[in-house]
């Protein structure tokens, strides 16, 4: 067997200790390509493909939901995030009531797993447009089970107009959730706030990575440890042998 530097077990048993397995969980038309549109134009129509209403939405009283294609716009200062389409929830009557997009997908809400949400959010730009897009209405990004809120990131981001930020929601579901084996969902809101009408959202992605339990964690560590000073007490015998 070839010999290992003094000190590499303790490396190999840490590494052990890692999270064991990680997946991209599919989310349907995560970047709001579908419905397909021109460039600089909009379709308020109904919800992007894949995707639900969440809260009061009236297309004929400026409460709509759809998809944005902003390119030859002066829109947005920033490029969209992933591909063409943004979400667009334009919330300009009827407020303040919280309105959005949500989808339920196919994999359900399993223990021992870290879940990671991560959506782009943006402040629509007040230049080029037939409305006043000045200011910004809030938002709120949520991980739901069962249709539950398991997560949020609520309002934590103030995008510039024009800009987009990243929001990230994360969790590690214990042993005992009472949500376990319900189907996660996403949920995307504008918080319909008076500063502002319109938030959009895009690249939609939802990470989940398996974790260790804590007893095997340990048992791991004190593998590694144990092997550590047998290697090192071998090391010793055999610097004392070349001595005498």
């Amino acid at each position: 067997m070839k010999n290992l530097p003094v000190g590499a077990a303790l490396v190999v048993g840490l590494s052990l200790a890692q999270p064991v397995s990680g997946a991209l969980l599919i989310v349907n038309n995560p970047s709001f390509e579908s419905p397909a549109i021109a460039a600089g134009t909009f379709d308020t129509s109904a919800p992007p493909v894949g995707w639900s209403t969440y809260g009061y939405v009236d297309v004929f009283a400026g409460r709509d939901v759809g998809v944005l294609d902003p390119a030859t716009t002066t829109l947005y200062a920033d490029p969209v995030p992933d591909g063409d389409n943004v979400a667009v929830v334009f919330l300009l009557t009827g407020g303040p009531t919280e309105t959005g997009l949500q989808q339920t997908l196919a994999d359900t809400l399993q223990t021992g797993m870290t879940y990671t949400l991560n959506v782009h959010v943006g402040n629509i730009s007040p230049a080029d447009a037939p409305f006043n897009f000045s200011g910004f209405p809030g938002y709120r990004v949520d991980l739901l089970a069962g249709g539950q809120v398991v997560a949020s990131d609520n309002n934590t981001l103030a995008p510039g107009e024009g800009r987009f930020l990243e929001s990230t929601v994360a969790i590690t579901i214990g042993a005992a959730h009472p949500l376990a084996g319900e189907p996660l969902g996403i949920r995307l809101v504008s918080l319909d706030g008076p500063n502002g009408i319109e938030v959009n959202f895009d690249h939609v992605r939802l990470d989940a990575v398996a974790v260790p339990e804590p007893a095997n964690v340990g048992g791991v560590i004190g593998a590694g440890l144990a092997v550590l000073a047998v290697r090192r007490q071998l090391a010793r015998k055999a610097a004392a042998n070349r001595q005498t």
